[in-house]
């Protein structure tokens, strides 16, 4: 049954992919605790650590990365410039999911809409180890992935984390970081982050504002990533729905209606924040 699983979310384009048991992660909760609350994160601990919230009959977290590599310049984050990946992640999971459904097994599938550590569950799950920045890193494709999963009541051989294999510690994202987010140990400063910033509602201080220019993007931010050693080599990813039509540039005008703004935008990662925030992030380059 695994090897057929993951074939198929091969053909479903994911590039890796690994099981994790389903179980609390209670390894997790001092540490949660001990950081406090993050923006865009669920503030529950107990719905970050535990799966059986979300479906209590699950035995197996099926986890899977999608690259979104572009390897290209501009003024928005690669993430963002291709069609919204919560979309194309779900459909393409749910299409591998049904797999598990006509063996009369339920599947959930998941995108960046769970309170689940997704990170944590990949690293769990073997697809890489974690860089200074936070970031999850695949050895052969990099930081620039995505990461969905699939929660089952489907009983699945786990894997395992890997052994032996860290960030290689060159320093090189805390040093280009422009606002100098990224400490050491891990630590990290949300608010001097150029990805926050830029998704954050309301007006900018000053400092801020110097921050985001310092960039150069008007949404999210690749600085960290594109100075990895471990994206230098990372294929460009084959996914169309990343890779053609994409946006990389915002153009928001003082007359734009939001109904404008949703037709122009609508389906893309970054349209969820609205074209105010948008508006800002583009004014400051005025």
């Amino acid at each position: 049954m695994k090897k057929t699983i993951m074939e198929q979310l091969a053909a479903q384009g994911a590039c890796a992919a690994g099981v994790v048991r389903a179980r609390k992660l209670t390894e997790l909760r001092e540490i949660l605790e001990k950081r406090g609350s993050v923006s865009l994160c669920e503030p529950d601990i107990e719905k970050r650590i535990n799966p059986f919230l979300l479906m209590p009959e699950v035995k197996s977290i099926i986890v899977c990365l999608f690259s979104y590599c572009l390897r290209r310049k501009t003024r928005v984050s690669e993430y963002a410039m291709g069609l919204d990946y919560h979309i194309v992640i779900k459909a393409r999971l749910k299409k591998a999911s049904e797999l598990l459904k006509d063996k009369g097994y339920r599947a959930e599938v998941y995108a960046d809409n769970a309170p689940l550590p997704d990170r944590y569950l990949a690293y769990l799950a073997g697809l890489g180890f974690f860089g200074k920045n936070g970031m999850l890193i695949n050895e052969k494709y990099g930081s620039k992935v995505f990461i969905g999963y699939i929660l089952t009541d489907c009983s699945i051989e786990e894997d395992k984390p890997l052994d032996n294999r860290y960030c290689v510690g060159c320093g090189k994202c805390t040093a280009a970081c422009p606002g100098g987010a990224i400490g050491e140990n891990f630590g990290f400063d949300e608010g001097r982050c150029v990805s926050y910033l830029t998704q954050r509602k309301g007006e900018l201080s000053a400092v801020e504002a110097e921050i985001v220019k310092k960039s150069g993007y008007i949404w999210g931010c690749d600085i960290c990533q594109n100075v990895c050693p471990y994206n230098y080599a990372a294929p460009v990813t084959d996914i169309d729905e990343f890779g053609k039509n994409t946006v990389e540039d915002i153009l928001i005008t003082d007359d734009m209606t939001n109904r404008e703004f949703k037709e122009r935008y609508g389906n893309r990662a970054f349209a969820w924040r609205g074209k105010g925030v948008l508006k800002r992030n583009t004014d400051l380059y005025k």
